[in-house]
């Protein structure tokens, strides 16, 4: 369940988002930490920053997109469910981020009901066990993409 100390990192290159998102986040409960690009997030983890419960990564970043950042983590051997939200809505696009093993690919504009159901989703599903370095855990391959009529406030109107 969301809430009750679920931590969520929110990695996106627009501060109105992340304020945004942050903001969604605490009002249900959830601890959000936010970074402005991948990079910053990978600094934070290697700097030994306690892995979150959960990604929620955009996909179109300036120097390391979200599936570079995803195949950053892969490579570490340090994964968790990462949700991927982007306006790409091309198939092969969508069978990149699977075959990495993204737990859910959401299209914007984003409703805040939508993804905080995927969020709920990926957050509990039953996980291995915990990769010890960082506290995190590998994530099993995960469920489907949905596409989102907006409903309440959207996220991510702007690519």
């Amino acid at each position: 369940m969301l809430g009750d100390g679920t931590s969520i990192a929110i990695v996106d290159d627009e501060e109105s988002i992340r304020v945004s998102l942050r903001r969604l986040c605490a009002a249900v409960g959830v601890d959000a930490t936010i970074y402005a690009s991948g990079q910053e997030f990978l600094v934070a983890l290697d700097a030994g920053g306690v892995a979150p419960d959960c990604l929620l990564l955009d996909a179109h970043m300036p120097r390391m997109t979200g599936l570079e950042v995803h195949q950053q983590l892969v490579r570490r051997n340090v994964s968790f469910p990462t949700v991927i939200y982007t306006a790409d809505d091309a198939p092969e696009a969508q069978a990149r981020y699977r075959a990495a093993g993204v737990a859910e690919y959401l299209l914007k504009p984003i409703g805040a009901d939508e993804l905080l159901a995927a969020l709920e989703r990926v957050v509990t599903q039953p996980r291995p066990a915990k990769d010890e370095r960082l506290g995190g855990v590998v994530a099993p391959a995960a469920s489907q993409s949905i596409r989102t009529p907006v409903s309440g406030p959207a996220y991510g109107r702007s690519r």
